[in-house]
């Protein structure tokens, strides 16, 4: 048994007393056609890179409201 791997060990271990904050997500590209996969990002392409991300690849952009 490794002395390493001991519950009492992991008592000692410090939390931080800070609280868990999420990010602000501004809007997703949906890719796929209904239900398809969405990834979110926290700053909105503009308005030309939304549009040719649209025409070449055929993906969607939403804006989160």
């Amino acid at each position: 048994m490794s002395k390493f791997n001991t519950t009492k060990d992991w008592v000692k271990v410090p939390l931080p007393d800070t609280s868990l904050t999420l990010p602000k997500y501004v809007g997703k590209w949906e890719i796929g056609k209904g239900g398809g996969v969405y990834f979110s990002t926290l700053k909105k392409p503009n308005w030309f890179h939304r549009k040719m991300t649209q025409l070449i690849l055929g993906w969607i952009w939403h804006d989160r409201v």
